[in-house]
């Protein structure tokens, strides 16, 4: 894993905001394999430097200070990386009170990287994610201009107190709320039914309505292994042979850590196959915390209101976390 450097470009200014920017990846930083039209390309490859090197004027918006702290194609993230980039924020929060912050993202794992910092950071200063749905030298490239609108928003005082949002094609959606709904296309994210907290362009940033539920406690990372939580599937056919091999396999350690939570993807408003409900009883009967969601979006009510299935995940790992904190 790459050490976190600083890569600071611009001289700090007293006339404007500061704005720490933190590069870890994904589309956003990647290059062409082949015909810059085409869709082959690798992710991560260029460094934060680079990215805010290709966005004009941004040196007129915010004193930015870069950190590369990885470059990854999102989909191989892992929780660690959401509590580094949770104490890095807290300590530019320390050291310079009221400046936002703004990540570069790869745009498959966003969500949920987003939401975990929601959950972990309180609300302060805003905290803005972006990516990009084409590479850096794709035709066409839209990180420039998703990028410059992260700054923006990371610079406006209405964005404060709002918890962790995301800039992207235009839009500023808070993180309980996002989700990536398109493998391709530039428009690729919204905010379901309740829609975008507002806009963001040429003409700044426009809040059109504020978050629709309460933040919950901020939650504490665990100090060893992340408790594990696994996704399973309600379809048709669908049996209870894989939640009874994640059981055995935790029951005799042959799976490190031991299986603490299973969140269900089920169908409709959460309901579940009657050949798979059984073994889901078992699972709880043996102490895993059980929760059913939704494949066809997110849940309407109850505790994970709002959630979609990989942050009600995401939830589940942090509260089981405090559960078993000494």
């Amino acid at each position: 894993m790459t050490h976190t450097q600083s890569l600071s470009s611009f001289a700090p200014s007293t006339a404007l905001p500061r704005v720490l920017v933190l590069g870890t990846g994904g589309t956003i930083a990647g290059v062409s394999t082949g015909h810059p039209a085409a869709s082959d390309y690798t992710a991560g490859v260029l460094g934060i430097q680079e990215l805010v090197d290709a966005v004009p004027g941004l040196e007129l918006l915010a004193a930015l200070e870069l950190e590369q702290v990885c470059n990854l194609d999102s989909k191989d993230f892992e929780p660690a990386l959401w509590v580094r980039l949770a104490e890095r924020i807290a300590r530019w929060r320390a050291q310079a009170p009221g400046a936002g912050c703004v990540i570069t993202h790869g745009s498959d794992t966003l969500e949920e990287t987003a939401y975990a910092l929601d959950c972990l950071l309180p609300p302060g200063a805003p905290v803005v994610l972006t990516g990009a749905m084409r590479p850096a030298s794709a035709l066409s490239v839209d990180g420039p201009r998703n990028l410059y609108d992260a700054v923006q928003v990371a610079v406006d005082t209405g964005a404060a107190g709002r918890g962790v949002l995301c800039a992207l094609h235009g839009r500023v959606h808070a993180a309980v709320d996002v989700s990536k709904r398109h493998p391709a296309c530039l428009d690729a994210f919204d905010s379901g039914e309740r829609g975008p907290l507002g806009f963001v362009g040429l003409r700044g940033v426009r809040f059109t309505r504020d978050v629709a539920r309460a933040r919950g406690n901020v939650l504490q990372p665990p100090s060893g292994p992340w408790p594990r939580v696994e996704l399973v599937a309600s379809h048709a056919g669908a049996d209870g042979a894989l939640v009874r091999a994640l059981l055995a396999a935790s029951r005799n350690a042959s799976m490190q850590p031991g299986l603490r939570g299973l969140v269900v993807e089920g169908t409709g408003l959460g309901t579940v196959h009657r050949a798979l409900q059984p073994a889901l009883d078992e699972a709880q009967a043996q102490g895993v915390r059980v929760v059913v969601a939704s494949r066809a979006g997110e849940v309407p009510d109850g505790p994970y209101e709002g959630l979609n299935p990989h942050k009600i995940r995401v939830r589940l790992m942090l509260e089981l976390a405090q559960l078993e904190a000494p």
